[in-house]
């Protein structure tokens, strides 16, 4: 990994830290990743901080050697590679090595640069392309995005599977008084709902979700919902988006980053999710979902699968049809239903890492399945 992922903070982050915990229960992982890692936070695999924060490490010869030179250090038989960007030393270490590559996509990074208006997008979607078509097994988050990159990276089918953002079912032992903390920190009284939204805020999709949270939810819940209060939690640290500490209403509480975003969860009346493009999989939407907090999002941002399995938890409107967005979120504060079970099933991090070993066997890796 070429970022910072440990401690896992993040959705992110959190995708790819469990995913390799789960899986090292079954076989032995080393993670190649950047200094500014901690080792320490990684519980049952070994981590290997060495590689340089600059992105010039995608396009150094040096790096591509070194990391190499690690995988047959570690006798390792298999590359995971995380996003395409290492591909190509991913590729030189499968060589080297002899051994079979695994594609990790956490969405398809060609169409989310090209939705945020990256000029080069389209030379990413050929790199990305190759990256997919020298593996032996892709991963992918969606069914969507499985179906896009069998059919613009010509990929095998056979050769791919969709591998979800998993989720660990936390431990709240008493919400109502963690509901109370937090509404008595902002000075909420127990009568107004409690909306919240989260996310990364240093990120364009992201940046205008909070702005349609100002000009379209805010003055719609107005004129329905008079005790009402809508906190946003997130980290904003780029110079770019500072705008967004300048939009004001006295009815939207600006927490920033929090320790603890999951009582939050806890303590909201729903969840609003307003972004509306950007791409990726929504991870606050199924962290919600799993702290038995209702979710409202527009149709296209939320798998039909989640749907699904979080029957009666999750409040959907078409994208831009605000007024109704604004009227799912009056359905879903009125809704106190538990998370059904089949969601937790379905996302539980150990039934995805041993759906993901089988595979590989299938597909004539050296694995099988065992319990540690």
């Amino acid at each position: 990994m070429w970022y910072k992922v440990l401690p896992a903070i993040f959705g992110g982050q959190k995708g790819i830290a469990n995913f390799h915990e789960a899986l090292a229960k079954h076989i032995p992982l080393s993670s190649i990743c950047s200094a500014n890692n901690d080792a320490a936070s990684a519980v049952n695999y070994k981590v290997l901080p060495v590689l340089p924060l600059s992105k010039s490490q995608f396009f150094n010869f040096k790096w591509r050697k070194k990391i190499a030179a690690l995988a047959k250090k570690e006798n390792a038989a298999i590359v995971l590679l995380e996003h395409p960007y290492h591909g190509w030393s991913a590729v030189f270490a499968k060589n080297k090595i002899q051994g079979k590559l695994i594609v990790h996509s956490h969405n398809i990074e060609y169409e989310r640069f090209r939705n945020i208006g990256r000029w080069w997008w389209r030379l990413l979607r050929s790199y990305e392309g190759w990256v997919h078509r020298r593996a032996q097994l892709n991963l992918f988050k969606t069914e969507r995005d499985l179906d896009i990159a069998v059919k613009e990276f010509r990929l095998k089918p056979a050769s791919c599977m969709v591998v979800p953002y998993g989720i660990k079912q936390p431990d709240i032992a008493d919400r109502a008084a963690i509901a109370k903390k937090i509404r008595t920190q902002y000075g909420m009284t127990e009568d107004e709902k409690l909306l919240l939204f989260a996310g990364t805020l240093d990120y364009t999709p992201t940046a205008k979700a909070v702005e349609a949270i100002y000009r379209e939810i805010v003055p719609r819940l107005r004129k329905h919902i008079q005790r009402y209060r809508i906190i946003i939690c997130g980290r904003n640290r780029f110079e770019e988006f500072q705008y967004l500490n300048e939009l004001n209403d006295g009815m939207v509480i600006r927490a920033g980053e929090v320790a603890a975003i999951n009582e939050y969860f806890a303590a909201a009346d729903a969840f609003i999710n307003t972004t509306s493009w950007g791409g990726g999989t929504q991870t606050k939407n199924l962290d919600a979902l799993a702290m038995d907090c209702n979710v409202v999002c527009f149709d296209e941002m939320i798998e039909q699968q989640t749907i699904d399995l979080a029957a009666g938890k999750v409040f959907t409107a078409a994208t831009g049809d605000w007024q109704s967005f604004v009227a799912q979120i009056q359905k879903a504060t009125e809704h106190t239903e538990k998370t059904p079970a089949a969601f937790f099933k379905h996302h539980h991090w150990d039934r995805i890492a041993e759906t993901v070993i089988a595979k590989m066997a299938s597909l004539d890796f050296p694995v099988s399945l065992q319990q540690q």
